[in-house]
Order: C-alpha cells, then sequence, then structure tokens
C-alpha cells in the first residue's frame, strides 16, 4: 500500500485534498445553497478528515466518528434536504397551480 509522509493513505489523502479544495464554492454558494447542503458538506468533511488522521491517533475513536458522524450525518443531511427540497417544491407547484412531476 502506498503511503504519504509515511502514514497517509494516498486514496484518502486524495480525497481529503479534494475536500478541502470543494470548502471554497461551499462557502461561496452558502447564502444561495440550503442549509442542509451545508451540513451534507461539512459531514463529509469529518468523515474525510478522520479517515485520514485515525492512522495517526486514537484509532478506534476517529472509526467512529467517522462513521456515525461523518457517514451516517451526510445520509441523514442528505435526505432532510431532499425532503425541504422537495416540499418547497410541492408548495410552489400548489401555489402556482400547476401539477408536480412525476
Amino acid at each position: 500500500m502506498t503511503t504519504i509522509f509515511g502514514v497517509f493513505d494516498a486514496q484518502a489523502f486524495v480525497v481529503l485534498i479534494i475536500a478541502v479544495v470543494g470548502l471554497a464554492p461551499v462557502l461561496l454558494y452558502r447564502t444561495k445553497t440550503s442549509r442542509w447542503f451545508l451540513f451534507a458538506y461539512a459531514f463529509l468533511f469529518v468523515a474525510a478528515f478522520t479517515t485520514n488522521f485515525e492512522n495517526v491517533l486514537l484509532p478506534e475513536v476517529l472509526n467512529l466518528v467517522e462513521h456515525i458522524v461523518g457517514n451516517m450525518g451526510t445520509g441523514i443531511a442528505f435526505a432532510v434536504a431532499a425532503y425541504m427540497y422537495r416540499r418547497q417544491t410541492i408548495t410552489a407547484d400548489a401555489e402556482t397551480g400547476e401539477a408536480p412531476e412525476a
């Protein structure tokens, strides 16, 4: 297995770099997007960060944080975001009198 700095898995490190770079558009468009999307991205960032640092310190704790907080939090946040978006879309369609698309 290839490592970076002798500690980080190369694939997990690339995911962390992409997550850090991805913070720029998320922060720039934070006023135009749903708050739940921001929560989901924050949970993804937590998962990427803890994946890399679980080999350095507290492996059991950071592994639990990665899976419970990061991955499960992301799933819940995206589900709530989809529900909220759909609810707003149905409400907007009801106000305009148009039938929602199937």
